[in-house]
């Protein structure tokens, strides 16, 4: 049943559905194809051989996955143990430490990528701006375990929390750094999230690109017995801080830099597109 889905999101992609960067102006001059995986172009120009070489590459690390490593196998949903958001704030103001980094113009649809290296980062590891993009993320045809399609190119799609949970840990697992471990938390309520940043943890988050509500699609994806939809503009971002004086969150914008979002506002995109986020924490 996902397979057929994939194939109803890939058709759904393109006759009009778009991914983070990618707006309808853009899509008219673009190929409205969209494919699962990529495809080596055919010219010849340098630029074209540097691509294909690249994509070659990081084909070859995402089909050689080790069997025995759970952290790469689809099962691996990490869930934050449920008394953690028990928990009160202890401050009413907490902001991370991060830096601006935009996906452009490497990366025009590579948002996921980008947040999740700013995340990243935000704890101290220093991940090059593509390193997740080339070597830790899965491209495939389910776009809740997958990227589809291929977020050099604009008309790439994305990915939802459970994939970027499992590239997330494939990063963390290469680094042989073992103090912290991701973790998907779709259907966590807004205010909780706040608890993360409180307690000094990163937290990458689903939204869309202009931060209205979301246009949902037909194609839904079922995972632990609830359905999410693909939307139109998808976009994700780094929440980084929040105010509660002011009213506001932080955010690193893959596609803006730095913004301060009405809180209410972006609560509601949140409750609106499914509860779209995961983290990045010490393991429980």
């Amino acid at each position: 049943m996902k397979r057929f889905l994939s194939v109803i999101l890939l058709l759904a992609l393109a006759v009009g559905l778009y991914g983070c960067g990618d707006r309808p102006a853009k899509r008219t001059s673009q190929s409205s194809q969209v494919s699962a995986v990529s495809q080596d172009s055919a010219a010849t120009s340098d630029q074209a051989t540097t691509d294909s070489a690249r994509k070659a590459t990081r084909d070859q690390v995402h089909q050689t996955t080790d069997p025995s490593n759970p952290v790469e196998t689809h099962p691996m949903a990490w869930r934050i143990n449920s008394d953690f958001f028990k928990r009160t704030l202890k401050q009413r103001r907490a902001e991370l430490e991060t830096e601006e980094l935009l996906q452009t113009p490497e990366l025009p649809t590579g948002c996921e990528s980008v947040a999740l290296t700013a995340a990243l980062r935000c704890l101290g590891f220093t991940p090059d701006k593509t390193e997740i993009a080339d070597n830790y993320l899965s491209y495939g045809e389910d776009v809740m375990w997958d990227y589809v399609g291929d977020p050099y190119d604009y008309d790439g799609a994305g990915v939802f929390p459970p994939g970027l949970t499992n590239c997330a840990n494939n990063y963390l697992a290469a680094t042989q750094r073992d103090k912290y471990a991701a973790y998907n938390t779709m259907g966590v309520e807004f205010e909780n999230l706040l608890k993360l940043i409180d307690n000094g943890f990163p937290v990458v988050l689903w939204t869309t690109m202009d931060y209205e509500e979301p246009m949902l699609g037909d194609v839904a994806y079922e995972y632990e017995g609830e359905y999410y939809y693909w939307f139109e503009l998808e976009h994700c971002v780094l929440l980084y801080g929040y105010d509660l004086d002011e009213g506001t969150v932080m955010l690193n914008d893959p596609m803006q830099g730095t913004v301060t979002m009405d809180f209410l506002q972006m609560k509601t995109v949140y409750d609106a597109i499914g509860r779209l986020s995961m983290t990045i924490k010490t393991k429980e």
